[in-house]
């Protein structure tokens, strides 16, 4: 297995920014134990023609794709092919229009608003918000400022009956590919998905080994869990090309995940997606022979005494301590270290949420030891991360510390 490390806290902060446009379908009839923790992982089998959802596939990423047609003479339109009502397009001055009302109840964007006393619709799309003024040729941004005329100049919007329209080419602005033919109006735009498939389940391995299903169009998806003081990629390796399910072609890849003990929260996205999330427990028959982890950063600098494993088993309200030494870095002496405790309570809208901050605690170093007492007084699954070093990442996030070491506590009543 080849495992990359992302180095600094950050990455993991910046690895998913890039993810938006997308929708995140959650999992239908996911039963809850009876101890109220986990979920029960339904049945994953879809069957079709040609192609079948493996029941190794953790998460499925479509790209759905749409069509609105409309007659240029009125009293037809299509949506995906059925037959629906909208407003007739209009040509003036040789430049087709075609009306907002229809554009929104196409799909084509999340919603249209008009704005009376400004004279202005609001279009709010999967991309961003733009406003448009009748009669005005400029675009205008959700805060009402111009935006820069050499690239948001359009033919100025009409207000005709009651009815907005804007001209055929500002389409593009929405993301939308517009166009007219055979006597139509018509826009496409497509619409990308994610399903979780199974949602949650356990094993006794140190690495879970899972597959995603994903439209060919789309770009390969990876898998990160956060794991000491940044991000690890997933091994990746396409294990199946082109099969045909549901209409379009997917691919199949294999993704491998390192896993700490106990929960393991992982969010698996393609570039241009949201991030869609799973959760994997890693079932350890004796905690003592895991080790605390400690970082490549803390390498250089960290020698932990205490504890001697990586998992702890303990109730609530037991203590542990933390000990051992710091070598400290040329021309920066290290004063201190802090202790973050984080605790698990899922989340239901994104899974790198799970892990919360519930408490710091700072250990004095002196003469290059240090020693001090943690305290779960709570039952549940926890990571205690212990940080060294802080830097700035970008203005106006403040510091951001390096993890050197890292462990794992289960807590019962």
């Amino acid at each position: 297995m080849t495992v990359k490390k992302v180095p600094k806290p950050a990455v993991w902060l910046v690895l998913f920014a890039f993810l938006a446009e997308a929708v995140v379908i959650p999992v239908r009839d996911v039963k809850v134990s009876a101890a109220g923790a986990e979920p029960i992982v339904p049945a994953a089998s879809a069957l079709t023609a040609f192609g079948a959802v493996s029941s190794t596939d953790a998460v499925r990423f479509d790209l759905i794709k749409h069509e609105m047609r409309i007659n240029l003479s009125g009293g037809e339109a299509s949506l995906d092919g059925k037959a629906v009502k909208a407003a007739t397009p209009i040509k003036r001055n040789d430049r087709l229009y075609v009306p907002l009302r229809a554009l929104g109840e196409s799909g084509a964007v999340s919603s249209v608003a008009w704005n009376s006393a400004k004279r202005q619709v609001r279009v709010v799309s999967r991309r961003e918000e733009l406003n448009f003024r009748i009669g005005s040729t400029r675009v205008y941004d959700g805060q009402g400022k111009a935006l820069p005329a050499e690239n948001f100049t359009i033919p100025a919007p009409l207000l005709i009956g009651g009815t907005a329209y804007v001209p055929v080419c500002s389409l593009t602005l929405f993301g939308l590919t517009a166009g007219a033919e055979n006597g139509q109006l018509f826009w496409r735009w497509s619409e990308k998905k994610a399903q979780v498939l199974q949602p949650y389940w356990e094993t006794g391995e140190d690495e879970a080994v899972f597959t995603v299903l994903y439209a060919k169009e789309l770009y390969a998806p990876g898998a990160g869990s956060s794991i000491g003081s940044g991000a690890w990629n997933s091994s990746r390796n396409i294990v199946g090309k082109d099969i045909y399910l549901d209409g379009s072609l997917y691919n199949r890849i294999q993704l491998s995940v390192p896993l700490e003990p106990g929960i393991n929260p992982v969010a698996i996205s393609s570039i241009g997606m949201a991030a869609a999330g799973i959760r994997i427990r890693r079932n350890v028959s004796d905690p003592s022979v895991i080790p605390v982890n400690i970082t490549e950063d803390g390498k250089e600098f960290l020698t932990l005494e205490s504890p001697a494993s990586g998992y702890l088993k303990l109730k609530s309200g037991d203590s542990f301590t933390i000990s051992g030494k710091v070598i400290n870095p040329p021309n920066l002496a290290i004063g201190k270290l802090t202790v973050t405790i984080q605790r698990y309570v899922p989340d239901a809208e994104d899974v790198r949420k799970d892990f919360t901050t519930v408490s710091t605690k700072e250990i004095p170093v002196k003469n290059g030891t240090f020693s001090g007492s943690v305290t779960l007084p709570r039952s549940g699954s926890y990571r205690i991360c212990v940080n060294g070093l802080t830097y700035t990442t970008f203005p106006g996030h403040g510091p951001a510390s390096v993890t050197w070491a890292n462990l794992s506590a289960e807590v019962a009543e």
